[in-house]
């Protein structure tokens, strides 16, 4: 029987939640029935050998900035070599060249993925999104929140766009206690004071100084807590020299881009986020996934993740101080943590595991192949 052969097109396989969608879908794809590869318009990316170590071919086009016009023959000579079927592009930037690319190759099913409440976009990239949605069977939303934002802000048909969450495998048993230990020594985390970890990109959009300050506000009431800002980013150094006063003090530290986030978030008690925009975050279903209860801003599909006041607490954009406060009630009473915890990881099982993601983005391409075959 003839595979399904898919390429997912995207910037590279760094940090990012775009970019563990496409790890976790090559993980859970049915590969008795798909063939997938990735290309990468720039570098690999940190996290590419989790799936070259699956036998998943990655191609790494190291694009010229700007208008790299020669990007879309490169696109289209990986679609014609391997008689892909379907273009399944991520972000801006594989959105925009992976459709050019495929038009001009005559690959049969492009799906495109939208990640975000893209309001940085201006009026240029939203016409360039209605024209190349004629060149699009579907658009994959990740929320009702991004939909809603595509189809009212952008202009994008009702029809072409498909909701479908973000799901990620089940977690197995918690790293052992002597890696525990280990992690928090490097990490400087006492025994008995609860963890607060803040995971992702360094970049305006995940507003990381809002953080540092309810951190800030902690401190001067007394709570005792240690914090984690755990990801790299272009606003790393500005950040650092932000939390100078709490890393002296010794309740912050930056780990930097790490590939043992899932042991870090095994000594992590309260996870939060400060962002101004998000779409479906993953960060929040890996957290989930572990019991740990979310503090987060009230942006794109965190509502639809977070049950406010069952599964963690949602704040409003910009507000360090209502942020510490959710914060210092977690801090403060670990039955509510537990209990949180037990809800949120329930909660992930129910309605947004790797397998109901999988089944449903392939339920999507073979459905939008055999329209093509018809």
């Amino acid at each position: 029987m003839h595979k399904i052969r898919v390429m997912y097109v995207i910037w590279s396989l760094g940090l990012g939640g775009a970019e563990q969608v496409i790890i976790n879908l090559i993980r859970g794809l049915d590969r008795d029935r798909f063939e997938p590869m990735v290309c990468c318009l720039n570098e690999e990316g940190a996290f590419a050998g989790l799936v070259k170590e699956r036998g998943v071919p990655v191609f790494a086009l190291r694009k010229k900035t700007g208008l790299d016009l020669s990007t879309i023959g490169k696109i289209r000579r990986l679609l014609k070599e391997h008689r892909v079927d379907i273009l399944h592009g991520h972000l801006w930037g594989g959105n925009l060249w992976g459709r050019l690319a495929a038009r001009a190759a005559r690959t049969p099913v492009v799906v495109v993925t939208e990640h975000n409440v893209d309001v940085w976009k201006k009026w240029h990239h939203k016409a360039m999104d209605r024209f190349l949605a004629g060149w699009t069977d579907k658009v994959i939303v990740v929320s009702q929140k991004v939909k809603d934002f595509y189809r009212s802000e952008v202009g994008l048909p009702e029809d072409k766009l498909v909701v479908i969450y973000n799901g990620i495998p089940l977690p197995g048993d918690p790293c052992p206690v002597r890696r525990q230990q280990a992690l928090k020594k490097e990490l400087g985390v006492a025994d008995g004071i609860p963890v607060i970890a803040n995971i992702g990109r360094l970049v305006p959009a995940k507003a990381n100084h809002v953080f540092i300050e309810a951190l800030r506000v902690l401190l001067k009431e007394g709570t005792p807590f240690q914090a984690l800002i755990v990801g790299d980013g272009p606003l790393r150094r500005r950040l650092e020299e932000e939390g100078r006063d709490l890393v002296r003090d010794g309740v912050l530290c930056f780990t930097g881009l790490r590939q043992d986030v899932s042991d870090i978030l095994d000594i992590t008690d309260i996870a939060a986020l400060s962002s101004t925009r998000e779409g479906f975050s993953i960060v929040v279903l890996e957290c989930m996934a572990k019991g740990i209860p979310f503090v987060a801003t009230n942006v794109g599909g965190n509502d639809e993740q977070i049950i406010d006041g069952q599964t963690g607490f949602l704040t409003e954009v910009n507000d360090p101080r209502a942020l510490a406060a959710a914060m210092s009630r977690l801090v403060k009473d670990g039955r509510l943590r537990r209990w949180m915890g037990q809800r949120a990881r329930d909660r992930l099982r129910h309605h947004f595991s790797l397998s109901v993601m999988v089944k449903q983005t392939q339920d999507l391409y073979r459905c939008l192949l055999s329209q093509i075959l018809r």
